[in-house]
């Protein structure tokens, strides 16, 4: 699930999506170009969640973890 998750967040048409229900629900309105970095933005988000996560799971498994 997480890896399909990771697959469609990678998708401009995911965001051009989610930017149209933005728009007709809540009123927002976004610039083209922000609508074309805000992918970007989000996949380096994910990144760094990963990254974090797996720091802080490794941690808490301990020293004697083996990893």
């Amino acid at each position: 699930m997480s890896a399909w998750i990771r697959n469609q967040i990678a998708q401009p048409s995911t965001w051009r999506g989610l930017f149209l229900i933005m728009a007709s629900g809540f009123g927002i309105t976004l610039s083209p170009e922000l609508q074309s970095a805000l992918p970007n933005f989000a996949v380096a988000a994910l990144g760094l969640y990963e990254a974090l996560r797996r720091e802080v799971t490794a941690r808490r498994a301990g020293p004697d973890a083996g990893g």
